[in-house]
């Protein structure tokens, strides 16, 4: 994708960077199909890339399972273990994850719109980019967790106030 040249020049190869693109934005929409069939879920799942919208499996252990641009999307996942999970980039658009427990997970640039976080264990975590636009956070536990750059515009922050349109990295 990169080449360097004598002169210390940096060579971009277009075509490379543009089918790199191509694959990645496909694989994040996942709207046809399982490109993961192998996912089982169990502890320790490894589950990247994996077709799983409106999933109903309250109270299921996912612990310390990889979950890398996986679609939960309106998944009932209430109760469940996803501790130390990688999460990176997972889809949990108005999920319901009320009292899930999600700590030392990495959840780097996740997308919570509208998810239900009630109660949630998110200690530890790290949600650099996540999107918690209008997600409920009532209640959830969130000691050294990281929030830089968290989009938090009308989320219901852990006190039970409405965050501002805006905030980002903490609930103003």
């Amino acid at each position: 994708m990169f080449e360097y040249q004598e002169d210390a020049t940096l060579r971009i190869n277009p075509p490379l960077v543009c089918l790199l693109t191509m694959l990645a934005t496909s694989a994040w929409a996942n709207d046809k199909e399982n490109v993961n069939p192998s996912c089982q879920l169990v502890p320790e799942a490894n589950c990247g890339w994996a077709e799983l919208r409106k999933l109903k499996a309250p109270g299921i252990d996912l612990h310390d399972g990889q979950f890398m641009a996986t679609r939960l999307d309106e998944a009932e996942l209430a109760g469940a273990n996803m501790s130390g999970s990688h999460l990176q980039l997972t889809n949990f658009y108005k999920a319901n994850l009320r009292g899930v427990d999600f700590s030392q997970s990495h959840m780097h640039a996740v997308n919570l719109i509208g998810a239900n976080l009630e109660g949630a264990n998110l200690e530890g975590v790290n949600l650099l980019d996540a999107n918690l636009s209008g997600a409920n956070l009532k209640g959830a536990k969130i000691d050294r967790a990281l929030w830089t750059a968290a989009n938090l515009s009308g989320a219901t922050w852990v006190d039970g106030r409405v965050c501002a349109q805006g905030s980002k990295g903490e609930c103003r």
